[in-house]
């Protein structure tokens, strides 16, 4: 991929947007590279959707820049930019076959139907749909359905294509299959991607990189792996996967770590942006997959806590610990997890610091809990 400084497809500069006193989206700043499949993930109403209309241009910013390929967009009509958009109810037309709605915007651009059969069969064949193209559209599936939109939206060869919501309306196990569908078909056309969702699960699975949105504002942008395993806020670590969050006190602080009194135990956290002070109160999160249960090997961090419950997920078990206040869940395999445990026993649990994250005790009103 394209250095990022250099090879921009869509750019976000301080961009707001209110409908009259509420505001949607929040002074966003976002660079997009070129062929990059860019997810922006959040829950209703964090200001994903109207985002990804202004760059459609389907909505004006109330103030900011938005630039296509280095050039200011902001004004101009979205049937004058050169993207596309595809949204969860896909807008076939019923009364055309398959073929006739790929050919569809060809045919508004003034192109012949012969001029334009080579384009439309390599769509056919990049979305795997060749042979099908006689048929309508209530004579195949949610999935082939969702085929044609992106071949239809993809064969005028927009720069970028923009994708709200696409697999809301697929049941779980054909959203699944389309998300490998959706980044095999990105990779071969190599078009820009921006995809809008509130499944934690499709924006890690697909994307290059991930903006976490929540109320208007990018809370962080980063890889996949950046967002799960180092998230920037609490916000972003109770949104994406599951994580324990323990309060407790700093105790001290230097350049690499921060050491933090958890209940009568003292554990390490890695340094981040936030500063600490001796005696503030703060967060320490770690996720239940890399907390072990008894370790074998002695962890820099340890507690021993009360086992609450047991909860059998087929290939592994959720471990569920408690002491005071603070609740600690570990994910073990079901081969490792010894049986003969019982609720009120103790049970050690460790990890390591690179695995520990700090937050200050404000972040925790932020905190996405879908237990409550």
């Amino acid at each position: 991929m394209s250095d990022l400084s250099t090879d921009i497809a869509i750019e976000l500069i301080n961009v707001n947007k209110n409908f009259q006193d509420f505001i949607a989206v929040n002074n966003v700043n976002l660079q997009i590279r070129q062929g990059e499949f860019f997810s922006m993930l959040g829950p209703s109403g964090c200001g994903k959707t109207t985002t990804l209309r202004m760059i459609a241009g389907l909505e004006t910013p109330s103030s900011g820049k938005i630039l296509l390929e280095g050039k200011n967009v902001t004004s101009i009509p979205a049937y004058r930019r050169n993207v596309n958009t595809v949204f969860q109810d896909y807008a076939i037309f019923p009364h055309m076959t398959l073929y006739d709605n790929i050919y569809f915007p060809l045919k508004m651009k003034g192109l012949s139907r012969k001029d334009a059969n080579s384009k439309i069969l390599k769509m056919l064949r990049i979305v795997s749909m060749e042979g099908l193209e006689k048929r309508f559209s209530s004579q195949i599936s949610g999935g082939q359905r969702q085929r044609i939109a992106l071949a239809r939206a993809l064969v005028n060869e927009p720069k970028a294509l923009l994708l709200d919501e696409p697999l809301g309306a697929l049941d779980f196990k054909l959203r699944v299959a389309m998300q490998t569908v959706l980044k095999e078909i990105q990779s071969n056309v190599g078009i820009t991607f921006v995809y809008v969702t509130h499944d934690q699960t499709e924006a890690i699975t697909m994307s290059d990189r991930i903006a976490v949105m929540r109320d208007g504002i990018a809370h962080q942008i980063g890889s996949p792996d950046e967002i799960y395993n180092k998230p920037k806020t609490a916000f972003v670590a109770s949104f994406i996967g599951e994580m324990n969050f323990l309060e407790g006190k700093v105790i001290s602080v230097n350049d690499k770590e921060v050491k933090v009194k958890l209940d009568e135990y003292e554990v390490y956290c890695e340094r981040n942006d936030n500063k600490y002070s001796s005696g503030d109160e703060v967060l320490v999160c770690v996720r239940p997959e890399k907390v072990l249960t008894n370790p074998i090997k002695k962890q820099i961090n340890e507690v021993k806590y009360k086992l609450v419950r047991v909860v059998f997920r087929g290939d592994v078990y959720e471990i569920t610990t408690k002491l005071n206040g603070n609740e600690l869940k570990s994910v073990v395999s079901a081969v490792e997890w010894g049986k003969t445990h019982l609720p009120g026993e103790d049970i050690t649990m460790g990890w390591d610091i690179t695995n520990s994250i700090i937050y200050p005790i404000e972040m925790k009103k932020n905190i996405i809990s879908y237990g409550e």
